[in-house]
């Protein structure tokens, strides 16, 4: 269908495994796919959320999600008005909806040979210092595979050590590697 009117190139969702993917590059060749690589989860269904339009106005199907899925929230029991009770607590506050963050560092060779022709890294709302470092692991690890000396126990550990020191949730591999549940990175 895209094809037909005229896409050239497509973002896939966060929720394709890296099976599906492969699949649909056997399937539209002649259209480019991009897929996220690392940075935060949508809750919701990617770029679906209407958290973010109803709280700011600002609307995530037109990539301006401001991720209220991150911010602090409180519950309360209808019946105990004013009384606040805690979900999950840490040092920054309480949190109801926070996703873990995508890194794919640890699998980076499967995603490129899916056949994707662009590798998409989300890092809005963070810092100019969180963009350079990862855009420069991961093009390291691009360069590294593409050079045939994409080794994971040379060169792997130095980029997860970097990837550990930036401001991060913990991170996952997303759907990437088993659609049916999430699976956690080791970071």
């Amino acid at each position: 269908m895209w094809k037909e009117l005229g896409a050239k190139r497509v973002i896939l969702a966060r929720e394709l495994s890296l099976k599906e993917i492969y699949e649909i590059r056997q399937k539209v060749p002649e259209i480019e796919l991009e897929v996220f690589i690392h940075g935060a989860m949508c809750i919701s269904i990617s770029g679906r959320c209407l958290l973010s339009n109803y709280l700011t106005g600002r609307n995530a199907n037109r990539g301006e999600c401001t991720q209220p899925c991150r911010w602090k929230y409180y519950l309360m029991e209808e019946k105990r008005p004013g009384e606040y009770f805690k979900v999950f607590e840490d040092e920054r506050g309480s949190y109801i909806m926070n996703s873990k963050d995508l890194c794919t560092i640890e699998f980076l060779d499967k995603v490129i040979e899916t056949g994707v022709d662009s590798l998409k890294i989300e890092g809005r709302m963070k810092s100019s210092y969180y963009a350079g470092i990862t855009t420069k692991i991961y093009r390291e690890a691009i360069d590294s595979y593409f050079a045939g000396t994409y080794d994971r126990k040379i060169r792997f550990k130095n980029w997860k050590y970097e990837l550990e020191n930036v401001s991060h949730r913990p991170y996952t591999s997303g759907f990437y590697l088993d659609k049916t549940k999430l699976q956690f990175s080791k970071l």
